[in-house]
């Protein structure tokens, strides 16, 4: 059994490939690999491309990926009884590790091979996890270290289609500091960094590890909640409101802050009917490919433009509505956003430290 154990990893020192060609064989065109595996520099496509040219020279059943750094996890196929790893580095850069499974040992010349192919692709997985490294960091705040605008762009548009493809629901939360501003003005920004940052460690508890907790801007949070309805968004709203009542945080004057939030819910209802307002058209014709392809084209533009226009819609507390006149948003993540937003104001209006319950009407 030729068995590396994770204490044996060999270390594979990686050349760019723009120094030194390595050895490869006959089975793999060398360009037509470059081309294929350098066409993304997304780091799953990248290494999806990599196993796909693996299999054809050691037919592996399956393969990992890790990368602790990023916290990074990929793999395919299944696992087998004999394992080849690799911890790999380029230039004194680490480049995570790969592991090779197949349920006949490897070779000296499958490794050869191997590793000949893991030199051609050096530098395109070096470019993939830099690319991956940016992205992460344009999607963060740098204050509190969730997400920002641009991740609830990117994470709320493919979770809303997924939830509207399996029929499942996508709830969202949107709060704010009640009022924060005065503690700004009495104790200074720091300190209202500090409590900025104590929100979002108490969301980032309050949550499941699925949900995306996102700061939207000053004392503005979002949370996105797959597969939550209503009443598990609204559960979840008050565990955070509660949880943010037991702050204290205290300051120098010898005083302690206990901040309070309110947070308005929205919920994109499965399978329910398009009611953005009573005020709208309620025209159920079937679009044509012309206006199915521009309302496409405008979702993809405007989906990260959560302006502060408000829509139609309405907060629940005790059965009660109260209604907040306002335009139509140009997207469902727009809706569902503004939805939760003017839930968000009607709780304010209501006395603060509260959660309401925005009226939904998206289909799934």
């Amino acid at each position: 059994m030729n068995s590396i154990s994770q204490a044996d990893i060999p270390h594979l020192t990686l050349v760019s490939s723009l120094k030194e060609t390595p050895r490869h064989t006959s089975e793999i065109d060398p360009v037509r690999f470059l081309q294929t595996i350098s066409a993304s520099l997304e780091l799953d496509q990248v290494l999806d491309s990599l196993a796909g040219f693996l299999d054809q020279l050691v037919s592996q059943t399956g393969w990992e990926y890790r990368y602790a750094e990023f916290g990074l996890e990929f793999s395919g196929g299944q696992p087998d009884r004999h394992r080849l790893e690799y911890a790999l580095t380029l230039n004194g850069h680490e480049l995570g590790a790969l592991k090779l499974m197949r349920g006949r040992r490897f070779s000296e010349a499958d490794q050869i091979r191997i590793e000949s192919l893991l030199g051609l692709a050096a530098q395109t997985l070096q470019h993939a996890l830099r690319f991956f490294e940016l992205n992460q960091q344009l999607e963060r705040d740098p204050l509190t270290g969730l997400g920002n605008r641009r991740a609830l762009k990117i994470q709320g548009a493919q979770w809303l289609a997924d939830s509207q493809r399996h029929q499942e629901p996508l709830s969202m939360l949107v709060l704010d500091l009640d009022r924060f501003k005065s503690i700004n003005d009495r104790f200074g920004h720091p300190l209202g960094d500090q409590l900025l940052c104590r929100i979002a460690e108490t969301l980032r508890m309050q949550t499941r590890s699925a949900d995306l907790c996102i700061r939207l801007g000053g004392d503005e949070f979002a949370v996105l909640l797959p597969r939550a309805d209503l009443s598990e968004a609204m559960e979840c709203a008050e565990r955070i409101r509660h949880a943010v009542a037991q702050i204290a945080l205290p300051t120098a004057s010898d005083m302690t802050i206990n901040p309070s939030v309110s947070i308005g819910v929205a919920t994109c209802r499965v399978g329910a009917a398009a009611e953005h307002s009573h005020h709208l058209t309620d025209d159920r014709r079937t679009p044509d490919l012309s206006e199915a392809i521009e309302c496409a084209e405008r979702m993809r533009c405007a989906v990260a433009k959560l302006s502060d226009s408000l829509l139609v819609g309405a907060a629940i507390q005790s059965h009660e509505c109260v209604d907040v006149p306002a335009s139509r948003p140009e997207t469902d993540l727009d809706l569902l956003y503004h939805q939760a937003d003017d839930a968000l104001y009607a709780a304010k209006r209501a006395g603060s430290n509260r959660v309401l319950a925005g009226a939904s009407g998206m289909t799934g």
